[in-house]
């Protein structure tokens, strides 16, 4: 099984995700470890969660989740599960809805391969996931489409690729994201 944030890597860059596969890891940042910090209770997470769902549901913290259609395994920040309907919840330091569909659509890729392997571990649909801002103080959910299905089944498959072939992916289209990269010493691009 690859682990769940390597979809997100891989969409950020797909040369990060290879790196992390079979070379160097990147060292533990302020913000990683900060964010490892914040507990469930901490941002009220239950409190978050009524807000977007009306019937009674309990939460699953930091829940092993893996997918075998796609290959993929990881730990979800927290699964709400009702009678009806599974709902990953994934927390972030700091973002909102404009950053995601301007910045980050990499955070989409990964929840949406967390709803799937939360549908195969819980047998229970995922219609849609919650991501909240620690930092932003906000929460937002959106639909978990089949557009979005067939994106990360295409990009998971990807991945399996690179990790057959062991050969090293196309970098990222966008240059500035290189400049703060840890790994662009290593990056033939740079």
């Amino acid at each position: 099984m690859i682990p769940i944030t390597l979809v997100k890597e891989f969409v950020y860059c797909p040369r990060i995700a290879y790196y992390k596969l079979f070379s160097v890891s990147e060292p533990v940042t302020e913000s990683m470890k900060y964010a490892k910090t914040v507990t469930a209770m901490d941002i009220r997470l239950a409190e978050v969660v009524k807000a977007f769902i009306a019937e009674e549901f309990s939460l699953v913290l930091e829940a092993f989740v893996e997918s075998r259609t796609l290959g993929l395994s990881g730990r979800v920040d927290a699964v709400a599960l009702t009678p009806s309907e599974a709902i990953p919840i994934e927390i972030k330091l700091d973002t909102s809805p404009e950053k995601v569909k301007r910045y980050a659509f990499h955070h989409v890729a990964q929840i949406v391969a967390y709803a799937i392997a939360v549908e195969e571990s819980f047998k229970k649909p995922v219609k849609r996931v919650l991501i909240v801002s620690i930092e932003g103080s906000t929460s937002f959910e959106f639909k978990v489409n089949p557009a979005l299905r067939e994106l990360i089944y295409r990009l998971s498959k990807e991945l399996w690729r690179v990790v057959e072939e062991e050969k090293i992916p196309r970098p990222t289209t966008s240059r500035r994201k290189c400049g703060a990269c840890f790994y662009r010493k290593f990056c033939s691009r740079v």
